[in-house]
């Protein structure tokens, strides 16, 4: 049977390195569903200052559909402790409203199989690599494309890194690859499966 993959976004750094390099078309390449907590979202357009945030907002509006913003108990939760106290820190809630996500997705859809994009250095360590179940895999910002760049989606992944780099975001660690052999042929089947190459990026 055919798998179906999701692409679930973490946490707002690859959304902010992507959209620094004006790149955040590669997130719907893949032609695969893109889920964004709404936990994440928020991490984003809480501060319309920051590096990229218009961009990201503005983007993600005006691909609804293809990008899903999707409710989770996290971010409820994560108000109402914020309605107490305004200082209360968001740090690695995304990552529990990413989780949150995939086990609803999974549930809902027993051939989804998903990819969990993030930035963090030290996510090998922690223990939300440790629990994902096998149908869910761990990609950085950089492992995404250079499987675009694989399948000829996208001219050159170093050329995107080097533009957010111009912009002010660290992506030295996103020049490494760090996803594993199963997660990377997944993608691969699924690029080639249902994109033609193309140039561009």
């Amino acid at each position: 049977m055919t798998k179906r993959l999701g692409l679930i976004v973490t946490d707002a750094s690859p959304l902010i390195t992507l959209g620094a390099a004006q790149a955040l078309a590669c997130l719907i390449m893949p032609e695969m569903r893109v889920f964004v907590p709404d936990m994440v979202y928020a991490e984003v357009a809480r501060d319309m200052t920051k590096l990229g945030a218009r961009d990201i907002v503005d983007w993600i509006r005006q691909h609804l559909g293809q990008v899903e913003i999707v409710p989770t108990e996290v971010h409820a939760e994560y108000e109402a402790l914020r309605a107490i106290n305004p200082n209360i820190r968001s740090k690695r809630r995304g990552e529990q409203a990413a989780l949150e996500v995939l086990a609803h997705e999974a549930a809902s859809d027993p051939d989804l199989h998903a990819i969990l994009l993030f930035e963090d250095s030290d996510i090998r360590s922690r223990e939300f690599v440790r629990v994902l179940p096998k149908r869910a895999a761990a990609f950085s910002t950089g492992d995404l494309l250079r499987e675009l760049e694989f399948a000829g989606r996208i001219q050159s992944s170093g050329r995107i890194l080097d533009e957010a780099a111009a912009r002010g975001r660290n992506v030295e660690r996103q020049r490494q690859a760090i996803a594993g052999e199963p997660a990377r042929a997944l993608s691969r089947e699924q690029l080639l499966r249902r994109n033609e190459p193309r140039g561009g990026g």
